[in-house]
Parts: structure tokens; sequence; C-alpha cells
């Protein structure tokens, strides 16, 4: 099972996120409240941040806004996403 992880960067594919955050930050056009979700694939590893949550709890406010963003490229490929939620435990 996957390991969440805070702070330092721990992978080669986590420390590229973590200067595509910086870049964010530093960006001219960058505004209070901007975030980010970042997907990195190889060949044998993957790596996510996310930046620009914050509050109780940041994963799913992250998990939020990236169901609304697949919702939307289902709808522009004329597929509809439809979402059922398990109860688990």
């Amino acid at each position: 099972m996957p390991k969440r992880t805070v702070g330092e960067p721990h992978s080669r594919l986590t420390r590229m996120s973590n200067r595509m955050m910086e870049a964010m930050d530093n960006d001219p056009e960058f505004q209070e409240g901007d975030k980010a979700i970042i997907f990195l694939h190889s060949e044998t590893r993957s790596g996510i941040g996310i930046h620009g949550y914050g509050g109780g709890n940041p994963d799913m406010e992250a998990i939020a806004d990236l169901f609304v963003h697949l919702k939307a490229l289902f709808e522009v490929n004329g597929k509809t996403l439809t979402i059922i939620p398990l109860n688990e435990g």
C-alpha cells in the first residue's frame, strides 16, 4: 500500500514535483489561492504532489477538485463520469 509522506521530497519524481510547485509560487501570474495537483509517472514508479490545499483535510479537498476535472474531461469527450460511493467498513 502506498505511504503518504509530508515534508521533504523522498524520490526523484517527488523532487521534480516539488520544483514544479516552487515554479508555480514564483510565477508572476500566481495568485493567492491557486492550487495544483501534480502527477508524475515513470516506467517503474509514480509520484504525486498537492500544492495550495490546506485546512483540515487537504487530501479530500484535492480529491474533490480532481473529480471535478475528471468529469469535465469525460464530458468534452462525449462521455459521462458516474461516481458511485462504496460503503467500506
